[in-house]
C-alpha cells in the first residue's frame, strides 16, 4: 500500500519477517527471538486443536458444523462435519500459518 507516489512504498507482509542485512545485529537476533516465540505458540495451539480434533473423532461425537469463509479471495466451506474434524482443520490451519519464517533481503 503507498501513502504517496513521492514516498517510499510500504509493503504489508503476513506472517513473514523481511530484514534487511545490514540492521544492526542485536535488532536482528531480537525480531527472530519474538518471531520464534510466536511461531512457538502457534505451532503448539495447532498441535493441541490437532489431538483435540481426533480424540473428538475417536470417541464418536456427534454433532453438525458447519462454516464458509472469504479470505484474501479463498474461499473455504465445510458442511455437516463432526466437531472433531473441524477442530482438526483449524489446528492444521494453525500450523501452517505460524511456522517460523526469518528472511534476510536487502531494501529497494
Amino acid at each position: 500500500m503507498a501513502d504517496n507516489k513521492d514516498k517510499n512504498e510500504r509493503v504489508f507482509v503476513v506472517n513473514q519477517s523481511f530484514v534487511d542485512p545490514t540492521t544492526d545485529s542485536k535488532t536482528q537476533l531480537s525480531l527472530a527471538k519474538y518471531e520464534l516465540i510466536y511461531a512457538v505458540i502457534g505451532q503448539i495451539l495447532g498441535l493441541f486443536s490437532i489431538l483435540g480434533g481426533i480424540v473428538l473423532f475417536l470417541n464418536g461425537v456427534a454433532g453438525s458444523t458447519s462454516w464458509t469463509a472469504k479470505i484474501f479471495g479463498s474461499e473455504s466451506t465445510v458442511t455437516d462435519a463432526a466437531p472433531g474434524a473441524v477442530l482438526f482443520v483449524v489446528g492444521l490451519f494453525f500450523v501452517v500459518v505460524t511456522r517460523y519464517k526469518f528472511v534476510h533481503k536487502k531494501a529497494n
